[in-house]
């Protein structure tokens, strides 16, 4: 896989210029993807409005994430791609998804952080993806952090995405 150069870009969701794009190469062509650090959007050119990749993603994921769904024609222009609000985990930093407030109109996004798990406590915790181990961090969801919509940014900082 090559990775092209990265670069912002206006958002069709919001018009914010802090849409970032990212170019790959893959052996069956070249891949762009956004996601839109205001709104939190994202999507890529594989997700084709009726595509089945589109299909996948709607059959696999939260209903609020499948209500939320937008189509455009990604920045720059070309055919319409679906466009979904991210969840973004990280494991030794915490979690950012779009939660419901009172409706589909009407969400917001939640960041919980990662807190450490006591040693003695790890055994309680296996990860199913590698048998015999034991998860070091768990998401803080008694003390969630709220944000506007428009604030994924200010989410993803909270969480310390942008931090090393």
């Amino acid at each position: 896989m090559e990775q092209g150069q990265d670069k912002l870009v206006n958002s069709p969701i919001c018009d914010s210029n802090a849409c970032y794009e990212s170019e790959f190469t893959t052996a069956d062509g070249p891949i762009k993807t956004w996601l839109c650090m205001t709104s939190g959007y994202t999507s890529n050119t594989t997700m084709k409005t009726n595509s089945e990749t589109v299909k996948l993603v709607e059959e696999t994921t939260a209903d609020l994430i499948k209500d939320l769904r937008q189509d455009h024609e990604p920045p720059g222009g070309g055919e319409s791609l679906a466009w979904f609000p991210t969840v973004i985990t990280m494991p030794e930093k915490g979690m950012i998804f779009p939660e419901p407030i009172k409706g589909q109109d009407d969400w917001q996004w939640t960041c919980v952080k990662a807190v450490a798990i006591p040693e003695e406590e790890q055994e309680k915790y296996p990860d199913p993806q590698n048998p015999g181990t034991f998860y070091k961090n768990k998401m803080d969801m008694k003390n969630p952090l709220r944000f506007d919509k428009l604030c994924f940014m200010d989410a993803a900082e909270e969480m310390g995405m942008f931090k090393k």
